[in-house]
């Protein structure tokens, strides 16, 4: 029985730049919704593709993943992938993974871990 909030994605095109926006729960479950909302974003001249997280209200590894897995195929087509609306919960999940990077995938800054810091 899944007893997880539904993941709802919104995406929002204009001529060069996609917003893909998410709401609810981002986990094993919704995690290919992503993979299937930024795949359908990418060719006909879309040069930026950025992901709202600011409704997202729970992320494990495997949304992690998700998110970096789009964000190397989005690299892969030359499309730039950004990370949007990180909300404190989530700045600290991308600080421990991965020592705040994810590969092919614009994080904010904030989400980074300080240099030298040992959290």
């Amino acid at each position: 029985m899944n007893t997880s909030e539904p993941l709802y994605v919104r995406v929002v095109a204009s001529t060069e730049t996609v917003l893909v926006r998410l709401a609810g729960e981002l986990d094993l479950d919704s995690a290919p919704l992503v993979d299937r909302a930024v795949g359908a974003c990418l060719g006909a001249g879309v040069r930026r593709v950025t992901v709202d997280l600011a409704a997202v209200t729970f992320c494990d590894s495997h949304g992690l993943m998700a998110l970096e897995r789009s964000g190397r195929i989005a690299a892969a087509c030359g499309v730039t992938f950004q990370l949007s609306g990180v909300h404190r919960r989530l700045r600290r999940i991308l600080s421990l993974y991965r020592d705040g990077s994810l590969p092919g995938v614009d994080v904010p800054s904030f989400a980074r871990p300080e240099a030298g810091s040992c959290r």
